[in-house]
């Protein structure tokens, strides 16, 4: 399911996309950006009928409209990435950003070291049952990083 226009990625509309399919709701949408339910409405919907004129001030914050932005990537067509590229992607952050050599992120994920270099050359070489721990396992290792990171 493709959900991005062919305009470009316009988040309101792909936001929009993702709900009309079911994938979340306008609720989940305010629960995960904590921006409030009615300005994520009129993200959404644009100013409701009745609505006053809009004023100068825009409706969303550069941070708000940044992180709406990222989301809505994220959602709308980073989900069509192949799983063993995502994996490949997550273990070339934790290595060359994050400066992890290998062996810490077989330590931390408790698999072997050879499958955190073959995951790094070609994820669909490694075990099934060790891609998928080391796939879990280094998912939850870069979202520590994230909440470790400032800002």
């Amino acid at each position: 399911m493709v959900l991005m226009t062919h305009r470009g990625h316009l988040p309101s509309e792909d936001l929009q996309a993702v709900i009309d399919a079911g994938g979340m709701s306008e609720d989940a949408l305010h629960a995960i950006t904590r921006i409030p339910a009615e300005t994520v409405a009129r993200f959404l919907h644009g100013e409701a009928p009745g609505s006053p004129p809009a004023t100068s001030t825009p409706l969303l914050s550069d941070d708000e409209s940044r992180r709406l932005s990222i989301f809505s990537a994220y959602v709308s067509t980073g989900l069509t990435i192949d799983d063993d590229e995502r994996l490949r992607a997550i273990l070339e952050s934790l290595t060359v950003e994050c400066r992890l050599t290998p062996e810490n992120v077989a330590r931390l994920a408790d698999v072997d070291v050879e499958h955190v270099e073959r995951a790094l050359v070609d994820p669909s070489a490694v075990p099934l049952d060790a891609r998928y721990r080391l796939a879990l396992r280094s998912s939850y290792i870069i979202t520590a990083v994230n909440r470790a990171q400032p800002g």
